[in-house]
């Protein structure tokens, strides 16, 4: 399903509308079988990303939310904890693709169950401990909140201001992951990235650049998201001992996720570059342009 305003609604009406279906959504799907399938939490978190893009928005436009935000945060970390556990064993056995000679069978094979055995570890403490009916829980009531979301300002007015402190934020970050070159900068900066593109597509088709720029910062996006799994992926190893030969190849496999780690920062400090280095004030004036332009195409279109 688009994740966009229609060009013929208000812009407070597709926020309810958007927040509501993906709420709506991810309550289906968690709610589906119990525990929920792996595809069901990847789903379900997509779906609640969007639904705290939508929130994020009306925050920052000072709009009505009441608890609501708190409550989605904490959906949110129940199922960040059984996604790393996931992410990392794609992760692992992606840095194997890339060189398969990078260790042996046996220590690929050992390392593998060791990450299987986290991920089942995760999704028993989730079943004991009622995770998935809290969850739930807290999406029905959400979704019933999602009607009263309402943004402070009109139209684009609800917008501008957070693409504008996005914009912002996504400059700050990326200066500070340049600076710093830390593992915790360079994620700080994926999120920044990943709320800033959420926003974007809310008025994708308004204009070829804008396109163009949600592009950019997807691709960016799942380069950092690779960064930031191998990060984790690493530290999960070194936490448990592992035999001399094995120790050796861990040691291999660390250098290897150093140098892929370097590879994604680079491209994804060249893909931000255009789109980060513009002045955040001027960059949402030209998006306005872009959104007004397009809106009233779509109204000469109608009268038509």
């Amino acid at each position: 399903m688009a994740f966009r305003l229609r060009a013929e609604e208000s812009v407070a009406h597709g926020l309810q509308r958007l927040a509501k279906k993906n709420l709506r959504a991810a309550l289906d799907e968690l709610g589906r079988t119990s525990p929920p399938s792996d595809d069901a939490i990847h789903e379900a978190r997509t779906r609640l990303k969007k639904a705290r893009a939508i929130l994020h928005t009306i925050q920052v436009d000072d709009g009505r939310l009441n608890r609501d935000a708190k409550r989605l945060r904490k959906v949110s970390r129940i199922l960040s904890s059984l996604r790393d556990a996931d992410a990392m064993e794609q992760i692992f056995v992606k840095l194997r693709d890339r060189d398969p000679q990078l260790f042996s069978e046996h220590t690929f094979a050992r390392l593998r169950r060791q990450l299987m055995s986290h991920r089942r570890e995760v999704m028993e403490s989730a079943r004991r401990d009622e995770t998935w009916e809290e969850a739930c829980r807290h999406l029905r009531k959400l979704r019933r909140a999602a009607k009263r979301w309402q943004p402070a300002h009109r139209q684009f007015g609800a917008l501008a201001r957070v693409l504008r402190i996005s914009h912002k934020d996504g400059r700050k970050a990326m200066a500070r992951a340049l600076k710093h070159q830390g593992a915790d900068d360079f994620h700080e900066w994926r999120k920044a990235i990943k709320s800033l593109w959420y926003q974007l597509r809310l008025i994708e088709p308004s204009d070829p650049r804008i396109r163009r720029d949600v592009a950019a910062l997807h691709r960016a996006a799942a380069w950092l998201g690779d960064d930031h799994n191998l990060a984790v992926l690493c530290a999960e190893l070194s936490q448990h001992e592992l035999s001399c030969d094995a120790t050796v190849d861990f040691d291999r496999v660390r250098l290897a996720a150093d140098r892929y780690r370097c590879q994604l920062r680079n491209k994804a400090i060249a893909g931000m570059r255009p789109l980060l280095d513009r002045k955040s004030s001027a960059y949402v004036r030209e998006i306005r342009r872009a959104w007004q332009a397009e809106r009233r195409r779509a109204r000469r279109a109608a009268a038509a």
